[in-house]
């Protein structure tokens, strides 16, 4: 059954894939629309849906293995408070980084909550009895350079490294060991299926300038706001920003809510926002974030959405939880 499901699936998303979609479908942390997120399920699940590149964000455990998971703290996604509360931080905060991958493995992984307690996406996967567990970034990339092997497949993987300054202030290089572990499956190379991805622009400089990657890097921009790093966002799309940045990344991953020129859009035109036009000028590649189909952004539908990300701001893919309409 399970199979069967899974086949019809592929099948599905290969069409949509070639009629649709002229872009890159990014599975953002797997297949998390349908299943927890970051699991190797959730990832085998995206596989059989067939993107073009399935996503990995990653920390690094107390024993320095760099893991799978979307934050530094465990507790949103996890039932680590039942099982070592005792291990809290002074802001009652559990860090993955404070557990060896042993300890680790001893959690289930669960639907996303928030800090009432509840589901982020309460129509998502319910269930309580199946064991999900957090996976290293070497059991990810195996799994899927194994699958293109067997299904003879070239889906990309699409690391990012979360929180890498935080990590080096614990004495910790999460993006050295992240690009030694990229090295080890032969995915660091700027030929290779995979992008490297981060919020901090000084890491990435250091990445591409100290670490000596030439693998394919892409700045992610959020909102100031947001304190993802200390990086300015604001100023990065800027004419000085995106040409400093051009000489460092080759794309860009943009929140949705930036791409678009907001008096325009009061006005009910669709208009790409000023920075958008220069980014195609860099000729940087443009993933914007994310598509999600229980979260759409006011007023846009599944398709106008995916309609206005190709054919207005010409983006080149997008990040998405659930499979595209």
């Amino acid at each position: 059954m399970r199979r069967h499901f899974v086949k019809l699936l592929f099948c599905l998303f290969s069409l949509i894939s070639q009629s649709a979609m002229s872009f890159d479908i990014i599975a953002h942390r797997g297949a998390s629309g349908y299943l927890p997120e970051h699991t190797l399920e959730a990832a085998s699940l995206a596989y059989g849906q067939s993107p073009d590149y399935i996503e990995q964000d990653v920390v690094i455990t107390k024993d320095g293995v760099p893991i799978v998971l979307h934050d530094i703290h465990l507790d949103t996604v996890t039932n680590v408070a039942d099982l070592y509360p005792s291990k809290a931080r002074s802001d009652k905060r559990f860090y993955a980084l404070d557990f060896t991958l042993a300890e680790l493995q001893t959690l289930t992984v669960i639907e996303r909550k928030n800090s009432k307690g509840d589901n982020v996406f309460p129509h998502r996967y319910q269930g309580t009895t199946a064991q999900f567990k957090i996976a290293t970034l070497a059991e990810h990339f195996e799994l899927i350079t194994e699958l293109n092997r067997v299904y003879g497949q070239e889906i990309g993987v699409y690391p990012e490294i979360k929180s890498p300054a935080w990590h080096l202030a614990q004495g910790v290089d999460a993006s050295q060991i992240v690009i030694d572990t990229l090295t080890a499956f032969n995915l660091h190379s700027a030929s290779a299926k995979s992008y490297l991805q981060c919020f901090d622009y000084n890491e990435l400089k250091r990445i591409r300038n100290d670490l000596d990657y030439d693998g394919k890097l892409v700045m992610l921009i959020g909102e100031n706001s947001w304190g993802e790093s200390n990086t300015d966002y604001d100023w990065l799309r800027t004419p000085e920003g995106l040409g400093a940045l051009a000489n460092v990344v080759n794309g860009v991953g943009p929140w949705i809510g930036q791409l678009l020129d907001s008096d325009a859009l009061a006005r009910g035109e669709l208009i790409p926002a000023p920075w958008v036009k220069l980014v195609h000028e860099h000729k940087l590649t443009i993933h914007p974030y994310t598509y999600r189909t229980d979260a759409l952004p006011a007023g846009f539908t599944q398709t106008t959405l995916l309609d206005t990300l190709s054919g207005v701001v010409k983006a080149d893919g997008v990040f998405t939880d659930q499979v595209p309409p």
